[in-house]
């Protein structure tokens, strides 16, 4: 089973960084639908960090952010930006962010899940199609729409479990980091003990 963690500004800010670095130009055209530069992503990163929407991310085993959503809502839609670093690609990660990003926006009452993407971004295409957006191409570009269904129970209480999921993990990472440094400060301050004179 995936998991998708609630990310965190400024605790991800370096995971998020990382992850748009890793990415090559043409990800990062396809991504944000027009060339960019690294000082453009960070803009772009200072932004979000002041934005209440959440972004969501998959972490692999070493905690590199493999796979990132973000979000930006209007009155009754919510927009997905999705990115996935290349070697994870085709393993089902940008459809359960994709999904994860929907039931977000059911429980808020929102109406429907847009994405905006260039034309030629086939795999974004293919995704959209999969789950069952409607399409329209104009100019070289693209917008899918998907109208959502309402709320059930179980998706708000899903959205509880994930939001306290993601808690305990933050509070876990605080407490492992906090226990690391306490630990080099301890070793750092021991020192050898002198050789006798014998």
């Amino acid at each position: 089973m995936t998991t998708i963690h609630r990310l965190s500004l400024p605790r991800d800010r370096f995971a998020l960084e990382t992850h748009f670095a890793a990415l090559g130009s043409e990800d990062l055209c396809n991504r944000f639908g027009h060339s960019i530069k690294p000082e453009a992503v960070t803009k772009y990163l200072d932004q979000l960090s002041t934005a209440s929407i959440p972004s969501y991310g998959i972490f692999d085993p070493d905690r590199r952010l493999i796979a990132v959503s973000q979000l930006a809502q209007s009155a009754d839609e919510l927009e997905v930006g999705l990115s996935v670093l290349p070697t994870y690609r085709r393993k089902g990660l940008a459809l359960a962010l994709l999904n994860r990003c929907a039931r977000y926006a059911r429980t808020r009452g929102l109406k429907s899940l847009i994405i905006h993407c260039l034309t030629d971004n086939l795999p974004m295409l293919s995704l959209a199609r999969r789950i069952g957006m409607t399409i329209e191409i104009s100019n070289g570009e693209t917008d899918g729409h998907l109208t959502l269904r309402a709320a059930t129970a179980l998706d708000f209480w899903g959205e509880i479990a994930d939001d306290q999921e993601s808690l305990a993990n933050s509070i876990a990472k605080s407490v492992l980091k906090s226990w690391q440094r306490a630990v080099q400060t301890t070793l750092g301050g021991v020192t050898a003990p002198k050789e006798s004179d014998t």
